[in-house]
């Protein structure tokens, strides 16, 4: 577990062996560290140690800006060699935990990861959607009176909505972890003072785990992370994922032809009967992948 104060907290756990890698996974926005809990369960079974954080201004770790993709990565290669130091790893990330995983693979925060995997990263931003970027990320936390409210926005700000239900075992965690009371310390330390008890949203009592400053994280520069990666990058998406399809791949195609370690993400792996959060919907199909890809 990482030590309090630290960007962003986690757990490692699993029988380590000589020069086995660690393996990394990373959440997307909106999310934390327990959407893997699945996927994290079986590697584990298969003697994998396995590092899971929660990025800073998600789940248990603080709300504390900057908010960029440097930043979180730079969070994760801290707690690295902190706790594996020495030790070789491979990073698998969802969205914007992708994104985190690709600038840990370029070796500017630290040594570079064996392999870098993404699933689900966006590769085409609307003009309309980055205009509304800085707007969505100065509004202050949104307050819920009922516990059960905080959790249904929750599951919209993750992409789980109409994914799984609230009373899924497999986000069970996610869920706890995703919502909390709104005079925590974690809100309160980020300058954000609850909200009237009349706030026109509802009375003030839940919100969610998620600073929405994150947001300000903004689109990703893919194809400079790309041109800088040190390690092999492999991406992948669920076949009926709403925010990427295989075809946003050929966008990369000049980026990925100008690195070798990066010739692969044109023709991503595809989860088919999957969607954005394919970890979450089959946990098994991400873990053979994982697997499949780390084996010597």
């Amino acid at each position: 577990m990482i030590a309090a104060g630290t960007d962003c907290t986690g757990s490692t756990e699993g029988a380590p062996m000589a020069e086995q890698p660690v393996v990394v996974l990373l959440h997307g926005l909106g999310a934390n560290r327990h959407v893997w809990d699945g996927v994290a369960g079986l590697l584990r079974a298969d003697g994998v140690m396995v590092y899971v954080p929660d990025i800073r201004g998600h789940g248990e770790a603080p709300w504390r800006k900057p908010y960029t993709f440097g930043a979180m990565a730079a969070d994760v290669a801290e707690a690295l060699q902190r706790n594996h130091r020495g030790t070789p790893y491979i990073v698998a990330g969802h969205s914007m935990g992708g994104v985190v995983g690709l600038a840990l693979a370029s070796g500017w925060f630290g040594p570079p990861p064996q392999l870098a995997a993404t699933i689900g990263v966006k590769l085409r931003w609307s003009a309309e959607e980055v205009g509304r970027i800085a707007e969505l990320a100065s509004r202050p936390p949104r307050e819920f009176g009922e516990h059960a409210d905080a959790v249904e926005w929750f599951m919209k700000l993750a992409g789980l909505h109409r994914v799984v239900e609230t009373g899924d075992e497999r986000i069970g965690m996610a869920i706890e972890t995703g919502v909390m009371r709104s005079d925590s310390e974690r809100r309160l330390s980020a300058d954000h003072e609850p909200a009237h008890e009349n706030s026109p949203d509802s009375a003030a009592g839940w919100c969610v785990a998620q600073d929405p400053a994150t947001v300000g994280v903004g689109p990703p520069d893919v194809t400079g992370l790309l041109a800088a990666a040190k390690c092999q990058v492999v991406m992948a998406l669920g076949r009926r994922d709403p925010v990427v399809t295989p075809e946003h791949h050929r966008d990369l195609a000049t980026s990925a032809s100008a690195n070798p370690l990066t010739v692969d993400v044109t023709t991503p792996h595809v989860f088919d009967g999957l969607g954005h959060n394919a970890m979450v919907e089959d946990p098994q199909a991400v873990a053979d992948w994982l697997a499949a890809l780390s084996a010597p």
